[in-house]
């Protein structure tokens, strides 16, 4: 690191005060961690179509012409059809099962993933947009940090509450299954499709962001959020907030008749004598602060639901009953050995039908 860019780091350290800077520093440790387990994993799902009428046909005569390992699953009225290949012997004994448990835990491992990358994208961008005072950068990430942290708020607590129900279901080979994907699917099925972009399904409409804003303020007794998505969002944009990004708040003279503000590229300090005092940067506030409160509960509840995925996929045994191979494809195992999940023993870590999911810690 150059004199300079060390000089500007040690400036923003002063301009955000001590507690800010750990806090910081605490965070960037956490979002290390996570970019480490998750930066080299891939994956991929299964996404089951329904199939009815002439397609459910055409269905049943390509696999009895391709001699292909198909088990599937029919409604009650038998009108629709789920069908999946590449079924393990497992799979194939218990064809209700290998329907529905690879599929949803394939699909959970695909969403855990895609907002651990979009959090440490988003967060280690805020962080260095803080490290360099690049505020209008910082402004703009750090509201979509506070977006994410209520989107996976939001979305990790409707899959916690569906596999809560169907952890608790009745044993019954065909039932269980049908009950587990009726509660989980569809709200997978928002959580990767939905949009309000012009065209979008109408009942996959994703959540309005001010909406998510609100919640997250709701579920986590934080009424900060709010307030600084506000700020961030008028420094994101050409307002007010923008101007002052950079400014000093006003020095009014005792008369009030005149008011003066300084501006810089970097944090500045009023010097008296011998005695100097930060000026306190309002908008670099709310993205640091934002970002500490957002940050630690993203990597918190990323770290959770990581275990509600495994939970999912050891309580199901999904991984046996499937030939695909896939991220966090674990296989039960039994007594006093470690838990495949690396959160101890099997024995306590209670991957088994009745048992409580794994808690949501959120601050």
């Amino acid at each position: 690191m150059s004199e300079k860019e060390n000089g500007l780091t040690e400036a923003v350290a002063a301009a955000l005060g001590a507690q800010r800077t750990r806090a910081l520093s605490d965070l960037a440790s956490r979002v290390a961690d996570l970019r480490r387990m998750s930066v080299d994993a891939g994956t991929s799902d299964v996404l089951l179509v329904p199939l009815k009428g002439r397609d459910a046909q055409k269905w049943e005569r390509l696999a009895s012409r391709e001699a292909e390992d198909w088990v599937y699953l029919r409604s009650d009225d038998g009108a629709t059809v789920l069908a999946v290949d590449q079924v393990s012997e497992a799979g194939m004994r218990d064809p209700a099962a290998a329907v529905v448990y690879p599929e949803m835990h394939t699909r959970l491992v695909s969403w855990w993933l895609v907002h651990a990358w979009r959090s440490v994208d988003l967060l280690a961008d805020t962080l260095e947009n803080l490290r360099q005072w690049r505020i209008t950068s910082g402004a703009v990430t750090a509201r979509a940090v506070i977006e994410e942290a209520g989107s996976l708020v939001d979305e990790v607590g409707a899959i916690a509450k569906a596999w809560r129900v169907g952890k608790a279901s009745a044993k019954d080979p065909m039932g269980r299954p049908t009950l587990v994907r009726e509660a989980i699917a569809p709200v997978l099925m928002k959580a990767a499709l939905g949009s309000r972009m012009k065209g979008s399904h109408e009942e996959l409409q994703a959540t309005n962001v001010l909406t998510l804003v609100k919640k997250l303020s709701r579920v986590t007794s934080d009424d900060g959020f709010p307030e600084w998505y506000d700020v961030l969002s008028d420094a994101a944009h050409p307002a007010f907030g923008a101007r002052i990004a950079f400014a000093t708040p006003p020095l009014a003279h005792p008369s009030r008749a005149v008011v003066v503000r300084s501006y810089a590229r970097s944090p500045m300090s009023l010097r008296n004598g011998s005695e100097v005092q930060g000026l306190e940067p309002t908008v670099a506030f709310a993205v640091a602060d934002s970002l500490i409160a957002a940050g630690m509960l993203m990597t918190g509840i990323l770290e959770d639901g990581l275990a509600m995925v495994d939970d999912f996929g050891l309580t199901t045994g999904a991984a046996t009953l499937t030939r695909r191979t896939y991220w966090r494809n674990f296989h039960p195992t039994r007594g006093s050995r470690q838990c495949p999940c690396g959160r101890g023993s099997w024995a306590v870590c209670g991957h088994r039908w009745g048992n409580a999911v794994p808690p949501l810690r959120i601050p």
